[in-house]
């Protein structure tokens, strides 16, 4: 049996390559454009705001927060460690920023960065606040900072509150410090108060958060959603409760279920703490 193979004469195999290429060309005048303009519809979304670095557990921010958390906050460094810090108050050059005091209560020489990166010095050592886990610093600068306004309103558990400050360490690489990033470190987080024990914690910590915070963050503000400090960063979340650290100052225990929010809640001292201790210092 023999197999026909159907001969095409060479002309009808001319005009059929050429038209294959000229339909060819054509074809990519037209689906090229198509691929560069699907391509920039594809990548819009890639093209909108900057999300700044920050952690929040949702999508939603307020950027004037976002901006004022920035502006007041400060990074206070010493060799290769750092903390954070918030101004407080201005008089004329001298700055004010409340900060804790494990953060500098050593006898390092301490500096404070500001937000536009300027490097200042302490005017005098750390001034420790009673008992508690508070101290202030001093600088001077002709600059023009932003002071945090604190808050006069009640703190309530399910309130939204956002931590600030600056984390020592680069995200999933406790290896690498943030100091030669400077204030490019800055992190706000949001979450909500889950806890106002009945009684303090030792140090004057009396405040519990859901925000994600990492060391570094100590001494950093909390704000309400308002913009109004309401607390200072001090702990962070999953401490071991062997070490007696959710124990309360009258050397009673929480209950079960109370602890279990303690450990994982972030920890802070309410502003109110050191507005009483800076009302009763002036009357003494």
């Amino acid at each position: 049996m023999k197999i026909c193979r159907r001969q095409f004469p060479p002309k009808i195999l001319n005009y059929a390559v050429l038209s294959l290429l000229n339909n060819y060309k054509w074809g990519l005048k037209i689906l090229l454009p198509t691929v560069i303009i699907c391509a920039g519809v594809w990548q819009q979304p890639l093209q909108t705001q900057a999300v700044p670095r920050y952690v929040l557990p949702d999508d939603t921010y307020s950027q004037d927060i976002y901006e004022l958390a920035q502006s007041s906050t400060v990074r206070i460094i010493h060799d290769n460690a750092a903390g954070t810090g918030v101004i407080i108050y201005q008089a004329g050059q001298t700055y004010t920023v409340l900060t804790n005091w494990h953060v500098v209560g050593t006898n390092n020489v301490f500096q404070v960065m500001t937000a536009d990166g300027q490097i200042h010095q302490l005017l005098q050592p750390p001034q420790h606040l009673g008992n508690f886990d508070l101290a202030i610093v001093q600088f001077q600068s002709f600059e023009n900072y932003q002071v945090a306004t604190i808050a006069s309103d009640h703190l309530k558990v399910g309130e939204k509150v956002y931590a600030a400050g600056f984390p020592l360490y680069e995200q999933n690489n406790s290896s690498v410090n943030t100091i030669s990033l400077g204030t490019q470190a800055f992190r706000l987080t949001q979450g909500e108060i889950s806890l106002i024990p009945p009684k303090s914690l030792p140090e004057g910590y009396h405040l519990g958060y859901t925000n994600n915070t990492e060391i570094g963050m100590s001494g950093g503000p909390i704000f309400n959603t308002k913009g109004f400090l309401v607390g200072v960063h001090g702990r962070g979340k999953h401490r071991d409760p062997d070490f007696g650290v959710y124990t309360f100052e009258d050397g009673s225990e929480p209950t079960p279920e109370m602890l279990e929010t303690m450990i994982n809640s972030s920890w802070g001292i309410p502003i109110s703490t050191y507005l009483q201790f800076t009302s009763q210092a002036s009357q003494n």
